[in-house]
């Protein structure tokens, strides 16, 4: 009996000397499922690791450039931070058909952002000041937390310098009156630094605006519109973007209603400046610059004297209508 196992056995002990010799890729301990394990266990979404791996995989790239896809994601799940929104960029790259080599740096940057905005976030949501703003003692919840570092993240991947941010959370405290405003309107606000015009360049007027904005109680997309309706008031008028806005926060600051201020701006008028300078889509409904001059006193004829934004009733269209694309 002893004789006869003897042939089996050495076959058995071959084959576990051969699946020891195999690369680990092949009885599944690769550096992808690890980093996937590891990732799983630090609290970071395993489902779209994997979707993310294969796909890269699909893509026909290596173990390595999949496990350096993963391995940023992993990083930001270890020091509890949002890893969902890198896994998404990661996806995004994938699809445009991008390099490991292009993606690479790119998951990197994004990664060092989101630890940037991690302990700026933390920072602030720990001041009194701040709580008191916010309405509530202790930390946020994770989720909103999280939403405001993806948000300042993002911000910094659109070359948004990370002073500006700074300095527009720790004064906010103090440029805000009232109480309490939540921290999704605040992260709404920081969503739209970027894309106001000006904002690298003149950080504190985007702050005047944001602030004052906040401060009446703007909606969300009144703050998603600001940016759009400041770029639309500068074609229109050819005044410069700094005097719009500034015209922008001081109407809000008195009271004058968002939907009045936005109408005033997509129809080129700076809130409570009066008339855009030279004439343009409004007179004629054509497209700026083919309008007729001003009349004698610098506004276009047959207009009346712009009303005042801050009083009862919302600015008038000097020339009768809004310009061709724009609305309110």
């Amino acid at each position: 009996m002893y004789r006869t196992a003897q042939p089996w056995l050495g076959v058995a002990l071959g084959l576990v000397f051969f699946a020891l010799a195999l690369p680990t890729d092949a009885w599944g301990q690769s550096p992808v499922s690890s980093l996937i394990e590891q990732g799983r266990a630090a609290g970071a979404d395993a489902a779209l690791m994997r979707t993310v791996a294969t796909r890269a995989q699909d893509a026909g790239f290596s173990t390595q450039a999949t496990a350096d896809l993963l391995r940023p994601a992993v990083d930001l799940a270890e020091q509890g931070l949002p890893a969902a929104p890198l896994m998404n960029k990661a996806l995004e790259g994938l699809a445009k058909q991008v390099p490991a080599a292009r993606m690479g740096p790119v998951l990197r940057q994004l990664g060092t952002h989101t630890q940037e905005a991690g302990a700026l976030v933390s920072a602030w949501a720990s001041r009194g000041d701040t709580q008191a703003l916010l309405g509530r003692s202790g930390p946020p919840p994770q989720a909103e937390r999280n939403r405001l570092i993806t948000t300042i993240a993002e911000a910094r991947q659109q070359n948004l310098p990370l002073p500006a941010v700074e300095q527009f959370l720790n004064r906010l405290p103090d440029a805000v009156e009232r109480r309490p405003v939540s921290l999704s309107a605040v992260t709404t606000a920081v969503g739209t630094m970027p894309d106001l015009p000006g904002a690298r360049e003149n950080p504190a007027l985007a702050r005047e605006l944001l602030s004052a904005a906040l401060n009446a109680e703007y909606d969300a997309e009144s703050l998603r519109q600001l940016p759009a309706a400041l770029e639309q008031a500068q074609r229109t008028s050819q005044r410069p973007t700094t005097a719009i806005a500034r015209g922008a926060a001081q109407a809000i600051t008195k009271g004058t209603p968002a939907s009045a201020v936005l109408r005033s701006l997509f129809q080129g008028s700076i809130p409570g400046g009066g008339p855009p300078a030279g004439v343009g889509p409004g007179a004629s409904g054509g497209p700026p610059g083919q309008g007729k001059p001003p009349g004698a006193d610098g506004r276009p004829p047959g207009a009346g004297p712009p009303e005042d934004p801050g009083g009862s009733g919302p600015p008038e269209d000097p020339g009768g209508g809004p310009p061709s694309g724009g609305g309110g």
